[in-house]
């Protein structure tokens, strides 16, 4: 039912997403039905966390105190970082884990180099007051009752780098399961149609079935991975093959969860899986190595090999390494798990990103030449600014479904807080009033470019010039050898005076180049563009001095398709930050 609900929330958003006038109450209803959701997963005992929708609901709330007080992207990035660190700080009596971690799921992912000053004292004071709140309410224990760790040699470590590529190949399993679960649910959704409740309910009761064997796999708060923590030190602690067992169910268990719809994170299912996969190979090599070295003194219990893999584990699911390390180091406070800590956490984030790097051999087609965005656009990505006439411009609209999902509210939202200086190209062609044509076709040709600034000899800006106005003026011939992917056939020592854009009427006055400076909003550059039909807008310097009154230098060039592309990558790296907070 209460997916039918979201469902519901999730339409009327779009249809409200223009009216931005008064407190948004379905943005307080969604993350309430949200933690219902969460509360019934887990309290049925659900193979998820609570640790995701904890942090998904403060992400929530600091999004609509920052619509409440209409703030920049920068206090919006603020206010969402301190929210995850608090969310963390609080689960685990953890601030310092709590800080790193909203420092790799937030301002990392964000290239947030220009968020205030004060982002990194409200991390840490969310942290503090979420720990202390923590304490005063709930109490100063821990999640869970760590062991005490123990390093026998320096001969162990070793072992830990094969425990931490062990625990990555683990983490790649379980991500295709959740992709493989994932599509199953969608094709059932497909062939079926069943109403969108009914498949959260096959994924508990698949769930249910696999917890009649092995009911370990069921949320029990942090009680399962104290059991295994414990191994061989209480009577009701499991031996290794039950753990092997154990640790395989949960993988299917948690994997069937999170692609069937189900509510909740992966955060304390990777600590119960790290756990289990580390005790079974901390027994499995004390066994052989004891054997073959008599006295039992060569390698340590299996719950150092648990505690060492829970990190391992959360860092290679979750991508956190930072915080998995210093999590643990807070729990354990032993300085002596710092070295295997780093070293299989390491290994683990490197084997899944080995696994899933992509395909260099794969059809280069759509590859188009680089060019130089800023840090925040990535090259990859943007591709070329070179188009066809025939080709429409990027549907920006339909990112604008995505990015309610993800902390905003529109594409406008987002725009408004972005800067030409993240989507401007560095790289550009300047060619001199006196250029030939054919000398403008090869500059162009060479470089993969359909236009170019007009400066004079002191590189003040007199122009544009692009293929449109070449062929507007009579030049068919070559703009057609150019497309073809040929030089100009014919020698044409005509200036391209007569071709360069240096302005534009208004109103019968003519009027000078439209330009923009690194600072301007990508809304007003959009604005500007689809207003005069242009696709690309000199970037000037703001400010070039007295003497150079009416003079405006070029630093960039801002190309119209160049603004989708910085607005999909932004919808990205909020998708990406929220995706990890939701573990």
């Amino acid at each position: 039912m209460m997916h039918g609900l979201l469902e519901v929330f999730e339409q009327l958003k779009l249809v409200k997403s223009g009216q931005r006038q008064g407190i948004n109450l379905l943005g307080a209803i969604f993350p309430t039905v949200k933690a219902l959701q969460a509360a019934v997963t887990l309290g049925t005992g659900c193979s998820l966390g609570p640790e995701g929708p904890s942090v998904d609901i403060g992400k929530s709330c600091a999004n609509a105190c920052s619509e409440m007080m209409e703030n920049n992207r920068e206090r919006r990035i603020a206010l969402v970082a301190a929210g995850a660190a608090a969310g963390i700080a609080s689960g685990f009596n953890a601030a310092v884990a709590g800080c790193f971690f909203a420092i790799e799921t937030v301002l990392r992912p964000l290239k947030a180099e220009n968020s205030p000053p004060f982002t990194t004292a409200m991390i840490i004071l969310a942290s503090v007051i979420s720990s202390t709140v923590s304490n005063v309410l709930l109490g100063a224990r821990p999640a869970f009752i760590v062991p005490a760790y123990e390093l026998k040699s320096a001969a162990e470590l070793p072992l830990y780098l094969i425990l931490g590529m062990l625990c990555g190949a683990v983490s790649v399993v379980f991500d295709r399961l959740v992709a493989w679960f994932s599509r199953l649910f969608g094709r059932i959704k497909e062939k079926f149609d069943f109403p969108i409740i009914v498949y959260p309910a096959l994924g508990g009761l698949g769930a249910g079935l696999i917890a009649l064997k092995y009911p370990g796999i069921l949320y029990w708060g942090f009680t399962n991975v104290e059991e295994i923590l414990h191994t061989g030190k209480s009577a009701s602690a499991p031996g290794i093959w039950l753990l092997t067992q154990l640790a395989a169910a949960k993988v299917v268990a948690t994997a069937l969860c999170k692609g069937s719809g189900l509510v909740g994170g992966v955060y304390a299912p990777s600590l119960m899986i790290g756990a289990a996969v580390g005790a079974v190979f901390g027994g499995s090599a004390a066994y052989l190595i004891n054997a073959a070295i008599p006295g039992n003194a060569a390698v340590a219990q299996p719950q150092a090999y648990a505690l060492v893999g829970m990190a391992a584990t959360l860092a290679s699911v979750c991508s956190v390494p930072l915080t998995s390390v210093l999590l643990l180091f807070e729990l354990t406070k032993d300085y002596r798990i710092l070295l295997p800590l780093m070293g299989a956490v390491g290994l683990a984030i490197w084997v899944p990103s080995v696994v899933n790097q992509p395909n260099d051999s794969e059809p280069s087609g759509f590859r188009t030449p680089r060019r130089g965005y800023s840090s925040i656009s990535s090259e990859d990505r943007n591709g070329s600014s070179k188009r066809a006439d025939g080709v429409d411009d990027l549907e920006l609209s339909i990112i604008q479904s995505d990015t309610n999902n993800y902390g905003t509210s529109n594409e406008e939202m987002l725009l408004d807080d972005l800067k030409v200086s993240q989507a401007m190209s560095k790289i550009y062609l300047k060619v001199l009033p006196s250029a030939t044509v054919t000398e403008v076709f090869t500059l162009l040709h060479d470089n993969q470019q359909n236009c170019a600034l007009v400066v004079d000899p002191e590189d003040f800006l007199e122009g544009i010039i692009t293929l449109g106005d070449i062929q507007r003026m009579g030049f068919e011939s070559h703009e057609e050898s150019f497309i073809d992917g040929d030089y100009p056939k014919t020698d044409n020592s005509s200036s391209i005076s007569s071709c360069v854009t240096r302005g534009f009427q208004y109103r019968g006055s003519e009027r000078g180049l439209l330009t923009c400076f690194p600072d301007t909003d990508l809304t007003t550059a959009k604005n500007l563009m689809e207003a005069k039909g242009i696709k690309q807008l000199p970037v000037v310097k703001r400010g070039v001095g007295h003497r150079t009154a009416g003079k405006r230098k070029p630093i960039a060039l801002l190309h119209y398709d160049s603004i989708g592309c910085c607005l999909r990558e932004e919808v990205e790296n909020w998708k990406t930050i929220y995706q990890r907070m939701a573990c």
